[in-house]
């Protein structure tokens, strides 16, 4: 029987992936711009600002590659600029996304004016109108309808207030 194949067999996965694999390939500026997208992206997916902090390494390492510098200066470049990602700009960064911002939802009614429209007692809750939603309302002192209240917290789905002065 004759076979129009050549009698080569050809490569399998791994013999292609390990002779692409080799240290010119990796230490290329094209290769540390790649890293540094993908980090981005994994970045964005996470959120905690771990990944980004080798950011600072891939850039770093890509610029060195682009001025022909070697493996081994490539790699300190990397080990370099991420150690500057994680020990300084990461924990400057994740302060910024702990502090408070500007509250939202309900939270947001927290020193908003209200109006009473049902009166309010101690022993008892009433009813004040927030921006056009009526919410039910507890006080420490009693307020009759009519009297504009500040929102002092929000308790579920009712609101402490106070009198305004």
């Amino acid at each position: 029987m004759v076979s129009i194949l050549p009698n080569t067999e050809s490569k399998g996965f791994f013999e292609q992936l390990f002779e692409f694999i080799q240290p010119e390939t990796l230490m290329c500026w094209e290769f540390w711009l790649v890293a540094s997208a993908l980090l981005v992206v994994a970045e964005f997916l996470t959120m905690g600002f771990l990944l980004g902090a080798f950011v600072p390494g891939t850039l770093l390492s890509a610029t060195l590659a682009a001025f022909g510098v070697g493996m081994n200066g490539q790699l300190w470049g990397f080990i370099f600029g991420t150690m500057i990602g994680l020990l300084i700009l990461r924990p400057i960064i994740v302060r910024h996304a702990k502090e408070g911002g500007t509250p939202s939802n309900v939270d947001a009614l927290v020193g908003v004016s209200a109006m009473v429209t049902e009166p309010i007692t101690p022993s008892s809750s009433g009813r004040v109108k927030i921006r056009g939603e009526e919410w039910r309302a507890a006080a420490d002192s009693e307020i009759q309808v009519g009297v504009s209240v500040t929102v002092v917290r929000v308790d579920g789905n009712s609101v402490r207030v106070q009198a305004q002065n």
